[in-house]
C-alpha cells in the first residue's frame, strides 16, 4: 500500500529511514548500483521527497493477514452452515454471505490478532 513520506530518521547503523503516514518506516538507502537514491544523502534532497508515496511492505503484510483471517471466518461459516442445515450448496453460500455482510467491522477487528 502506498503511503506518504512524513519525515526521516537515522537507524542504529546510520541508514536513513523514511517515516510513513501509516506510522511504519522504510529504509531509503543510496547504494549504487543496486539503489540509486542520491537525494537521500542531503537534507534538501530528503525534504524534496516529503509527501512522496512509497509502498509500505508492512501494511501490505498486515492487509494480507486480515484477508486470510476473514477468509478463514467465511470458511468456518461455510462448514458450520453445511453441518447445521439441510440447505443446498447455493443456500449455504447465501447463508454465509449474509452472515459475513452482518459482521460488525469493529467486532471483526477486535477478534483479529496480527502475527507480528
Amino acid at each position: 500500500m502506498e503511503r506518504a513520506i512524513t519525515g526521516y530518521h537515522l537507524d542504529s547503523l546510520g541508514d536513513w529511514v523514511a517515516e510513513l503516514s501509516c506510522g511504519h518506516g522504510q529504509h531509503v538507502r543510496h547504494d549504487p548500483p543496486w539503489q540509486e537514491r542520491e537525494w537521500v544523502v542531503s537534507p534538501v534532497g530528503r525534504a524534496s521527497r516529503v509527501g512522496v508515496l512509497l509502498n509500505c511492505k508492512r501494511c501490505d503484510e498486515l492487509a494480507l493477514e486480515v484477508a486470510e483471517y476473514v477468509l478463514a471466518r467465511v470458511r468456518d461459516g461455510l462448514r458450520s452452515s453445511a453441518s447445521e442445515t439441510s440447505l443446498c450448496e447455493e443456500g449455504r453460500v447465501d447463508l454465509v454471505v449474509d452472515s459475513v455482510n452482518h459482521l460488525v467491522p469493529a467486532e471483526l477487528v477486535a477478534s483479529f490478532k496480527p502475527k507480528s
